[in-house]
């Protein structure tokens, strides 16, 4: 089996279908990211997945800027953020209850931690802030118990374009994996158009987290989509960068005063 290429953006397109989609993967900058904070393996996995979806709906636009990714709650999770940008520097973090045995995170999804399980204690935010225009951001609620569910959510509301996620992460990578219909260009049946979007579902849909961040881009587009004519561009590089610095941090606890410090 080839080795998947880890910190790369892979795009692909069906070519005769009004069909793209997305292929990323993080290791190193990954690693780099989680290794100064002591997470719980689920809140590792769930930010892995985070960083993930960035990248994914960052490359669904074009912009020059960054795109932010952010759930808030008021259970064990109060904040899961990820960051990334159109050059391919992700950024990410999570902050976590104070109180929050080590076993409350354990055998609980996305929606039961972030909400304890109630729908409108929890909200997903996608801001996109590009250069030369205004910024913006889509608030919408937590509709569903993974981050995949709640983003095809999210793309069908905001958006309207149907749209299949697949994320995967453990302690030591992520991958995620985007097909998106896009408005009619090639396929002007309507009925043929929907049958086609329904048949790449079905077969994407086949594809387990595993097989996800085990096989390379080609490989694994090659085995779900035996009979579709796919093309792929060149694999992007991505990797971690944060924005902190000794001047920011020092503003920040400047801005707080001497009482809350």
């Amino acid at each position: 089996m080839t080795k998947p290429i880890l910190d790369s953006s892979t795009r692909f397109v069906f070519v005769d279908a009004d069909v793209r989609g997305n292929i990323v993967r993080l290791g190193d900058s990954f690693r780099q990211m989680t290794a100064p904070h002591d997470y719980p393996p689920e809140v590792q996995e769930l930010l892995g997945e985070f960083l993930a979806a960035a990248l994914l709906l960052s490359d669904t636009i074009k912009y020059e800027g960054r795109l932010t990714l952010q759930a808030n709650g008021q259970g064990n999770i109060r904040l899961l953020m990820a960051e990334a940008t159109h050059e391919g520097v992700v950024r990410g973090i999570a902050q976590l209850e104070d109180a929050a045995p080590a076993d409350a995170f354990t055998n609980k999804n996305l929606l039961q931690l972030l909400s304890g399980g109630k729908l409108s204690d929890g909200t997903l935010t996608v801001t996109v802030e590009a250069r030369g225009r205004e910024r913006y951001q889509s608030i919408v609620p937590l509709l569903g118990e993974t981050l995949a569910e709640c983003l095809e959510s999210y793309f069908q509301q905001s958006e309207q374009l149907n749209t299949f996620i697949r994320l995967s992460a453990d302690s030591n990578q992520a991958s995620g994996m985007l097909i998106q219909q896009l408005p009619v260009q090639m396929e002007q049946d309507l009925a043929q158009r929907a049958d086609r979007w329904q048949t790449i579902r079905v077969l994407a849909g086949t594809i387990t987290g595993a097989e996800l961040m085990a096989e390379a881009s080609p490989l694994l587009l090659q085995h779900l989509f035996v009979e579709e004519n796919i093309q792929i561009f060149g694999a992007t590089s991505v990797k971690f960068q944060c924005s902190c610095s000794e001047q920011r941090m020092a503003g920040a606890l400047v801005s707080l005063g001497e009482l809350e410090l």
